[in-house]
């Protein structure tokens, strides 16, 4: 594995299990792949373009950050930074893709089609 993607430990978590992070803390970079989708539990991350330079999405308690990354694409599109302190759930992505491929063929397709605009 590339030394570039082992460094940030985040994206190397298993199913369920809880981690906190502080203010400005990075969850993700750039073309990291995707290994574990997170639930925010409490505070927020912020999601900025690949350049740095836009927050394009601000995800708060009970969403979710990383699904649409994993299910494009396969890694993250932009940067992923704690907005004061943060408590997330971190789940395999590996798990999700399983249960996706054991879905029927129709909803596969709707699926694909959503994640491909």
């Amino acid at each position: 594995m590339d030394s570039l993607y082992a460094a940030p430990v985040r994206n190397l978590l298993s199913n369920g299990e809880a981690l906190e992070l502080i203010h400005s803390e990075v969850l993700f970079i750039k073309d990291m792949p995707v290994k574990s989708i997170f639930l925010v539990v409490s505070g927020a991350v912020l999601v900025f373009s690949d350049d740095g330079s836009q927050v394009r999405r601000c995800v708060g308690p009970q969403q979710i950050v990383g699904i649409y990354d994993a299910l494009a694409c396969g890694s993250w599109r932009g940067i992923g930074v704690a907005h004061g302190r943060v408590e997330l759930i971190a789940f395999n992505f590996e798990n999700l893709q399983k249960a996706l491929d054991e879905i029927p063929q129709a909803h596969r397709v709707l699926l694909d089609d959503l994640f491909a605009a």
